[in-house]
């Protein structure tokens, strides 16, 4: 699958604007319309990307913490034997 430029996106979608026709700017530049498609679709929607984007980290780093507790717990545990029958420690 081959990559292409910033600019030479620019370039693309700005021909279109001023065409006003994706196929024939596709054929011009021999690109696949899916691709001018996919290209579009991320510049509409750049900020709800982005969001998932930070939804997905967020969510990772719960699950790793998540795991760090689960560790954590289990050598208080092993360490404060009070800490398993959960009583507070004074």
């Amino acid at each position: 699958m081959p990559t292409y430029s910033g600019e030479f996106k620019d370039q693309v979608l700005k021909e279109i604007t001023e065409v006003g026709n994706i196929s024939l700017v596709c054929k011009k530049h021999n690109l696949r319309t899916s691709t001018v498609h996919g290209w579009l679709y991320r510049i509409k929607n750049k900020d709800r990307i982005s969001e998932v984007k930070a939804n997905r980290e967020l969510h990772k780093k719960i699950r790793d913490q998540e795991e760090e507790i689960i560790v954590l717990r289990a050598l208080l545990k092993k360490t404060f034997p009070l800490w398993d029958n959960e009583k507070k420690l004074s």
